[in-house]
């Protein structure tokens, strides 16, 4: 029997940061309702797996995010392949609701009492500034803050570096003689 820290889900190792532990915790207790309130509403219950694994995977993802370098792939894993147009044949899994809150809106006091927290732990001044330098943790965190309903000022918003275009003045000079105006230039007729 595995007996390591990491046997169960939603656990991290002890040297995880503490953004990471405590978004696990925030998620392991949602998880937990989940579990519980789900399997008693017949038209959710088929969601507990798939919304317990998301959770589980976000969890480990942050983890991740928070810890490796940026863009560093992890080691010893080749990227998956993408599937043919042949692989329509199979099965298509179950997706989780898309709607803003829809897990709140379905679970009620306690779902939001998950979405406070996590608001309150995004809103803190340290987790910006850990949240801003690793882009990969925004991109786990929006579709957690999606289903939750966690007001959009809170939910980090990465933003892509846009490679810097170059232009040359011959350039610009030639693009003020096509568009006929330029900035400190009246229009003339």
């Amino acid at each position: 029997m595995n007996t390591s820290a990491n046997s169960s889900p939603f656990s991290l190792p002890e040297t995880a940061p503490d953004l990471a532990r405590r978004f696990a915790a925030i998620l392991a207790g949602l998880a937990a309702l989940v579990a519980r309130r789900f399997l008693r509403m017949p038209h959710l219950a088929g969601f507990t797996l798939l919304l317990w694994g998301r959770l589980n995977r976000a969890v480990q993802r942050f983890h991740r995010a928070l810890t490796q370098a940026p863009g560093k792939m992890r080691a010893g894993r080749a990227p998956r392949a993408r599937g043919t147009r042949g692989d329509d044949l199979r099965v298509r899994p179950m997706a989780l609701p898309s709607g803003r809150g829809w897990l709140v809106r379905e679970l009620g006091w306690e779902a939001a009492g998950y979405m406070a927290q996590l608001e309150a732990l995004l809103a803190e001044v340290a987790s910006r500034a850990s949240l801003a330098g690793a882009p990969a943790a925004g991109r786990v965190l929006r579709p957690i803050c999606r289903m939750l309903g966690v007001s959009g000022e809170i939910v980090p918003v990465v933003v892509r570096a846009r490679p810097a275009v170059v232009v040359s003045v011959t350039e610009e000079l030639a693009m003020i003689g096509v568009v006929g105006e330029s900035v400190g230039f009246a229009k003339s007729g």
